[in-house]
């Protein structure tokens, strides 16, 4: 028994040499302005710092990211990153909309989303156990969700954009030279693909004037069952979609529902404290204030 725990004290004191890294690749502001050193490349990833036995990074601009205790590497002959060994020691975790919240840790190699793109400190405890975020970059004045396929070049085009109707309904009319042809593949995602990417599940095909769930993360690409030009209505409360190629149909999940109901669409302040959170009814000290899209710094008394 003695040499049986001296065996397994040698192999913790092993584990313990080796694994005092973490390192991050992801999508950020360039490098030059603080982000990351490169964007999605797991053999050129930022490594995080030690301080006081935690694993602590700061990164602009940051909207979504994978961790793991070891770099990627380089293919010999071709030069591409290699993601076996990075995904292979990957830690992942689904981090909630609220910043400051320790949140526990597991092996897998899924992106972990910010709850919205910032200038981000992240830091991880020296054990890997849990992962705490914070920014002083206040949330975005709504949520902004584009149609992005085939019939755009997959990109986020002005004109292509949701219309926020509530805070968990939108609703897109096609103008009159758009429309997702039959064949066309497409998502639901926000500008970075970071954290709102909507796919299909195993299913992939959509089928008009049905409330269909979609799921965020998902590799599958939706298409139609016949082409639409008319209106897509999408909510976040069950991760719905429902196309029609007539202009005034409205889902269930859309009934009740006032256009322009969002707050910050009415020109009505909404106030965040210096470390991101919403405050209610504000008083006595500096707040971020976001007003029309546009957020500005004030003093409460």
């Amino acid at each position: 028994m003695k040499k049986f725990y001296a065996f397994a004290a040698a192999a913790l004191v092993a584990v313990s040499a080796n694994a005092q890294a973490l390192y991050m690749t992801g999508a950020s502001a360039a490098a030059e302005e603080g982000g990351l050193p490169a964007q999605w490349d797991p053999a050129n990833p930022a490594e995080f710092a030690i301080v006081d036995n935690n694993f602590e990074l700061e990164v602009a601009g940051l909207s979504s990211f994978k961790i793991s205790t070891v770099k990627g590497t380089y293919d010999a002959e071709t030069g591409a990153a290699v993601w076996d060994e990075f995904n292979g020691n990957a830690l992942t975790c689904v981090y909630p909309e609220d910043q400051g919240v320790a949140v526990d840790l597991e092996a897998g190699d899924a992106n972990i989303m910010c709850p919205w793109t910032g200038d981000w400190k992240v830091v991880v405890t020296g054990d890997y156990a849990t992962i705490t975020m914070t920014t002083t970059t206040p949330p975005p004045a709504g949520i902004t969700l584009y149609l992005r396929g085939d019939m755009n070049g997959w990109d986020n085009i002005e004109g292509w954009e949701f219309e926020q109707v509530s805070d968990n309904v939108f609703k897109f009319v096609f103008g009159e030279d758009q429309a997702i042809a039959l064949g066309e593949t497409f998502k639901i995602a926000d500008d970075s693909w970071a954290k709102y990417n909507f796919g299909a599940g195993e299913d992939a095909e959509v089928f008009l004037e049905v409330e269909t769930e979609i799921f965020n993360g998902s590799n599958t690409n939706m298409t139609l069952e016949e082409a639409c030009n008319g209106v897509c209505w999408f909510t976040l409360d069950g991760n719905y979609v429902a196309f029609s190629n007539d202009a005034d149909y409205v889902p269930d999940f859309a009934e009740n529902v006032g256009v322009n109901t969002v707050a910050v669409s009415n020109g009505e302040a909404q106030y965040f404290n210096l470390q991101g959170v919403r405050v209610a009814n504000p008083e006595n000290g500096i707040y971020v204030v976001v007003k029309d899209g546009k957020a500005t710094k004030a003093v409460v008394k």
